[in-house]
């Protein structure tokens, strides 16, 4: 019987769960198609947005499309194929008066009564509701405010996006409960960034961002952070404050589909097979760029509970690979020591990832026997993971003596060991590294864009009269410089002395740093050589710096 239960205590309890994934979302995109809205986006851009939404949304997700005038317009429920949604948003004519009501009436309607789905309803507006006849306005006004109610009754988001702003709405429009969230898009080119937003902040998509700001030559060569290995699906995001006109990515993929917007491009690669994609791109230079990567893992999740004290378990959490699942998906450097939420009996416990292995120690009563279920926040990992986010963590039997006997024994085992350790080994001392090398040139500095009205003249800063070799970040030279302004991760931003005269830079931060159009990534160095240049656009991704590598002359030494 002993024997038994040390075996329980003592093994782990590894088993794959086969319950429901994270629950997937149903989308209503709903357009204002009056012709009001000629006035505000001549361009049609705000059928390009909604594209976005169609093309980024999973297989698992369901979109629909429902536009409206003086009367509804057009319907596409949930379950229309994709390509049926897309010829009809292409389709839409701006024309007629502003029955908001009956639009929004129509939108809520088309939804499931699944609890576990996520709903959302985005509509895109002038804000005006208008009909022929005063009374009608009136109906619709009340319609409107009526599936408002509906839409929260129901635990259905209302996202509005307001284009031309609120404040040039006309006196009778939507914009006045705050049963939905509004954002405004003052120009119709601003309607892309906005949907962007929503996107990422309300519809949950993950994303990495790899590329902001003006990109150099229009070409900009990608790593993917994580092995390709890992992956399932990849979404390339391009977007674009103005219109683009070529994208063409280069790739390596088992497959692979691209979508073009007016001010987007999508593509969609089907396991990659190797970590590169070079962008190359036909825009006017002053546009403003994004570029983001969309990650899916679709996971089997196993998990390893132990009894790791009388009072504790400690738990392991194991994405793997549906296919082979000796395969960790989070065993890579990306996502080493990342902190993931796990929702426990109604407390929120911080997990840390180990060697592929979501890990935590949690305390747990003697009386508790029975399975516990635990829900996973797997957005913390920067991927949209398609996997269980409710786990069943199995208890393992424990005999409350030989838990306590076993306590015991390993505290003393620990303590012995503590003792003869500090007898036996000094405190070591902690030496700060410093570089063999010596600082050789000089850097010079262009502020090329800031959030502030200011302009900032060039400035240069003699590395070379450091006669120190210990290293020093952007924010230092900034502050040495004279500039007292906060460039978000310019701490993060390192430079040390290397060999033959070249300047050592070390990316710790989240900013954007390019070099000869290559980006370089969170935690990995690069060499600059005299004559060099390095692009940064800081954390903000706004405020943007040039700096150039240059020797010295001789009489700047002194």
């Amino acid at each position: 019987m002993l024997r038994k239960i040390a075996i329980i205590i003592f093994i782990s309890f590894l088993f794959t769960l086969n319950i429901v994934f994270a629950s997937s979302r149903e989308i209503i995109c709903l357009l204002d198609s009056s012709v009001s809205m000629n006035d505000n986006d001549f361009n049609k851009l705000a059928p390009d947005s909604i594209n976005l939404i169609l093309n980024t949304a999973s297989n698992e997700d369901k979109v629909g499309f429902v536009s409206y005038n003086d009367i509804v317009q057009c319907v596409e429920p949930l379950e229309s194929n994709r390509s049926k949604i897309l010829n009809s948003i292409n389709n839409v004519t701006y024309e007629g008066y502003t029955n908001a009501g009956a639009g929004l009436e129509k939108a809520i309607s088309l939804f499931s009564d699944e609890e576990n789905k996520k709903r959302y309803v985005i509509l895109i507006t002038d804000g005006e509701i208008m009909l022929p006849d005063d009374v009608d306005t009136l109906n619709s006004i009340s319609l409107y405010e009526k599936a408002l109610q509906e839409a929260a009754d129901k635990n259905i988001k209302i996202i509005t996006v307001a284009i031309g702003g609120k404040q040039n709405a006309p006196d009778v429009n939507v914009y006045g409960s705050d049963r939905q969230k509004i954002y405004e898009a003052n120009t119709a080119n601003d309607l892309l960034q906005v949907t962007r937003q929503i996107l990422y902040d309300d519809l949950g998509f993950q994303k990495i961002s790899v590329g902001t700001g003006a990109i150099q030559n229009n070409i900009l060569d990608v790593d993917l952070p994580i092995n390709s290995n890992l992956l399932g699906d990849v979404k390339v995001l391009v977007t674009s404050d103005g219109l683009l006109n070529n994208v063409a990515i280069n790739y390596n993929a088992k497959d692979g589909v691209f979508y073009k917007g007016k001010q987007y491009a999508l593509l969609d690669l089907i396991n990659p097979q190797n970590n590169k994609l070079t962008l190359n791109m036909d825009f006017n230079s002053s546009n403003h760029i994004n570029v983001d990567l969309l990650i899916e893992m679709v996971a089997n999740i196993k998990t390893n509970v132990e009894l790791s004290s009388g009072k504790d378990i400690a738990v392991k959490i194991i994405p793997v690979s549906k296919e082979d699942e000796t395969v960790y998906l989070l065993k890579d450097p990306y996502f080493e020591n990342k902190n993931v939420r796990i929702d426990v009996q109604g407390n929120s416990i911080l997990g840390k990832v180990e060697n592929g292995e979501i890990c935590f120690t949690m305390p747990i009563t003697e009386e508790q026997n029975d399975n516990i279920e635990a829900s996973v926040h797997y957005e913390d990992l920067g991927i949209n993971m398609k996997a269980p986010t409710k786990v069943l963590l199995q208890i393992p039997q424990r005999n409350n003596y030989i838990i306590y006997i076993v306590g015991v024994i390993v505290i003393i085992v620990i303590i012995v060991a503590i003792l003869l350790w500090k007898k036996q080994n000094k405190q070591p001392v902690v030496v700060k590294t410093i570089s063999p090398y010596e600082y050789a040139g000089k850097l010079k500095i262009y502020v090329t864009k800031l959030k502030e009205d200011i302009d900032i003249a060039p400035m240069e800063y003699n590395l070379y009269r450091r006669f120190s070799k210990e290293e020093i970040s952007l924010a230092e030279i900034l502050h040495q410089c004279g500039i007292e302004l906060n460039f978000e991760g310019a701490d993060k931003v390192i430079f040390s002395p290397g060999a033959q005269k070249a300047l050592i830079i070390s990316n710790k931060s989240n900013c954007t740093i390019l070099k000869n159009r290559e980006l370089l990534l969170k935690n990995y160095n690069a060499l600059i050589y005299f004559n060099e240049r390095i692009f940064i656009t800081f954390e903000d991704e706004f405020s943007e710096a040039i700096l150039e590598y240059k020797s010295v002359k001789p009489s700047e030494r002194q």
